[in-house]
């Protein structure tokens, strides 16, 4: 009688206890955005893997709306599927959504420290003194007279493809190695980085960012961390490349360090060091912000951005141009139309450019170069797309979903760079690659310069092919640096 009672009771128990854990659930899940529900604690972690998981976020956009969720490693994800809800979020609405997530991820350790990931005052600070730097050492706009570095960069690179007659040539390694000059003339002038150490940064940093996986984005938390990120091979390569890339720097700063004089500044380096000797003067405590670690974590992002991201670009268009050559056609015509086949193309030829500019644009639509990116946490109960986001979430940008979505584009798996080009009606809405609001990429119109005077003049003097049996499909070619492209001269006196 006794052992029948106590079985009642446990059966009760047990009962209870799923009756409350799934009210629970249900509770905490009211009035959030629609999604599928996965395992506990791992989520739907489990049933992503990399080569797809686009197609599958993309497949969910289609069932669930243009805003879903999901649990990944104990954490909420929140997938931004079209521009509309991106810019709700972080623009309309950015006061709950200001700071990167805060948990460990793959991101966060290989930007740790750096302004990309920085909180509250010190983010804002830091953002203020950087973008007052980079814009006096012309590192944000280019303009037409302070770009002769680029221009002689650019006439270098024609000079290489002609020398190939025709040959293929690995051209991201070609553009890295020619944007590590620009950016390095730009930051750090002729004396303050040798070209050998920001050659090393990028082959540490492109190594580092292959690893940068759509699953891998989705691990978080001290979990993933200790006892799931440990048993991946990529991860423990990440920690060697990431701990040789620190090393280039810390011993940079260190060089500035010894010979640094306020009275004689040289680079972006001595620039930081005197902002936070003055702010020390004056006895302002944001001087501690200014910390060896934050100034090494911001260079790794400006770095990498500003050379590997750059060449990636370009590599990305120029691919494209290999794969259609009947925009080829279009665009040399309007650069013979506009510019001629003797003049240089010149930061003043951008706006009169309409065709090239709403290529560039449809190639960012439609590339999978990258497809989503986890962006900010959400720091204060909201509402987006007319469901609540919980404190603590994830906002995640679906780039290849807001850039296919066929309420913001007619036709969006069709490449038609014309789209942007309308003269009647609406336009399209811009690819939002670099992000959208506050904390958008500081570096938009700098890598959109470049790329514009790199393809224009590369256009203009070249017909370019892929090899018959190349694979261009996602973007492990970028990273690697194994793009191959044939680049034949147009014009006979080219040839010789």
């Amino acid at each position: 009688m006794i052992q029948i009672q106590t079985s009642s009771a446990i059966s009760l128990a047990s009962a209870l206890a799923t009756l409350l854990t799934t009210v629970w659930y249900f509770l905490k899940r009211r009035g959030l955005p629609p999604g599928p529900v996965g395992l506990p604690y791992f989520g739907y972690w489990p049933f992503l893997n990399d080569s797809d998981c686009h197609l599958k976020l993309e497949e969910m956009r289609r069932k669930y709306g243009d805003i879903f969720c999901f649990i990944s490693t104990g954490r909420l994800f929140v997938i931004m599927g079209s521009i509309k809800i991106a810019r709700e979020a972080f623009s309309t609405k950015s006061d709950c959504f200001g700071n990167r997530f805060s948990d460990f991820g793959l991101m966060n350790y290989i930007f740790k420290n750096g302004i990309g990931l920085l909180k509250d005052e010190k983010w804002k600070v830091m953002r203020t003194f950087f973008l007052r730097v980079l814009k006096e050492r012309m590192a944000i706009t280019i303009n037409s007279t302070t770009c002769e570095s680029l221009y002689d960069c650019i006439k270098s690179i024609l000079s290489d493809l002609k020398a190939k007659k025709g040959e293929p040539v690995n051209l991201t390694k070609l553009l890295t190695h020619k944007c590590n000059s620009i950016l390095r003339l730009t930051l750090f002038g002729e004396a303050g980085v040798t070209e050998e150490q920001i050659r090393k940064f990028c082959e540490l940093y492109a190594a580092e960012l292959s690893h940068i996986t759509p699953t891998n984005l989705f691990l978080n938390g001290s979990i993933a961390r200790y006892f799931i990120f440990p048993l991946k091979p990529e991860y423990r390569d990440t920690k060697k490349y990431h701990t040789q890339l620190e090393k280039i720097l810390f011993e940079i700063v260190e060089e500035h360090k010894s010979s640094y004089n306020e009275e004689n500044v040289r680079d972006i380096i001595d620039d930081y060091f005197k902002e936070r000797d003055e702010r020390r003067r004056r006895g302002d405590p944001t001087a501690q912000f200014f910390t060896d670690e934050t100034l090494v974590g911001t260079l790794i992002q400006m770095i990498g951005d500003g050379i590997f991201g750059v060449a990636s670009f370009i590599s990305l268009w120029i691919k494209t141009l290999a794969e259609h050559p009947e925009e080829q056609d279009k665009l040399y015509k309007e650069i013979l139309d506009v510019i001629g086949s003797n003049r240089q193309p010149t930061i003043e030829d951008k706006s009169k450019l309409t065709y090239f500019n709403a290529f560039l644009s449809e190639v960012m639509r439609t590339s999978d170069f990258f497809n989503l990116f986890p962006s900010l946490e959400c720091i204060k109960e909201t509402t987006v797309g007319g469901y609540r986001i919980s404190k603590g979430s994830i906002m995640v940008l679906n780039f290849y979903s807001a850039h296919r979505n066929p309420e913001t584009y007619e036709e969006p798996d069709k490449f038609n760079p014309s789209r942007f080009t309308q003269s009647t009606g609406r336009r399209p809405e811009q690819p939002i690659t670099f992000g959208v609001g506050k904390q958008s990429c500081l570096g938009e119109s700098y890598v959109m310069t470049q790329a514009f005077l790199f393809l224009t003049s590369v256009v203009q003097h070249f017909h370019l092919e892929l090899p018959k049996d190349a694979d261009t499909t996602g973007y492990q070619q970028y990273m690697s640096g194994n793009l191959l492209i044939y680049a034949h001269p147009r014009h006979e006196t080219e040839q010789n």
